[in-house]
């Protein structure tokens, strides 16, 4: 007869550093970050190139000045949201407790988040211009790489995402923001931040404005569901998110 394992017989290995975590995220999501640039590379160059395309994404862009702040609500709510919420589903990983109310709070932050995302890239355009040349696209992308998004954009999702997890209770969601949180989950976060949008900025901000935020979303699209299918894998340590 097997006796019980003790504690001490048994140690808990030790929590990988934040160096070897941030190389384990960087490890996991670099194939597929270098997958989805290559995607909005083809996509910038069918507007550039191929007229056939150019007049769709003229038309996008049309559609989008139309219909402004609901355009970027309702793109950036299927992307983050309703794509992942139905590929979870596919592969039988989508959580049953609390389901409908997760949503509903992913859904309202989500809403606002592509309408902020949207109203940023305005405020970018009147700051440093509209031009497509070197200097203006790096001024954009480090302002919003390196000031924004360590800031506000990565701090703010994880809090969002951690709220909607606890079932909208604020008070739950603070006393989860502790010292891990901001000193291993932030950083690697924002490590696949970099892997994914310094590259794919400065294609978004290469574009007239009113295709800035479709692309965005195209890409965001994309990149969702290649985390989300990454992390409904059965040996899935989490890194992929």
């Amino acid at each position: 007869m097997n006796s019980p394992v003790s504690h001490q017989e048994c140690p808990v290995p030790p929590h990988p550093g934040i160096l070897a975590t941030i190389g384990l995220v960087f490890r996991r999501n670099l194939v597929p970050c270098l997958v989805l640039n290559a995607i909005a590379i083809i996509l910038v160059a069918t507007y550039d190139r191929i007229p056939a395309l150019a007049g769709f994404w003229e038309a996008l862009g049309a559609f989008k000045l139309r219909w402004s702040f609901l355009f970027s609500c309702l793109s950036t709510i299927f992307a983050a949201v309703m794509l992942p919420s139905f590929i979870q589903w596919l592969q039988g990983v989508l959580p049953v407790e609390g389901r409908g109310r997760r949503l509903a709070l992913l859904t309202l932050f989500w809403g606002y988040r592509g309408m902020e995302i949207d109203l940023f890239y305005r405020l970018q355009g009147q700051v440093f211009g509209h031009q497509s040349d070197a200097l203006t696209l790096v001024k954009k992308v480090f302002f919003d790489q390196f000031v924004a998004s360590p800031l506000w954009f990565v701090p703010t999702y994880l809090i969002a995402l951690r709220w909607a997890d606890l079932g909208g209770s604020w008070p739950r969601t603070r006393q989860a923001l502790n010292r891990e949180f901001w000193t291993r989950t932030c950083p690697t976060v924002l490590i696949t931040n970099w892997l994914v949008w310094i590259p794919a900025l400065a294609l978004v901000y290469s574009l007239p404005p009113a295709l800035q935020f479709p692309l965005f979303s195209v890409v965001m699209c994309c990149f969702i569901l290649i985390v989300t299918v990454i992390a409904g894998k059965p040996e899935r340590d989490g890194a992929a998110a």
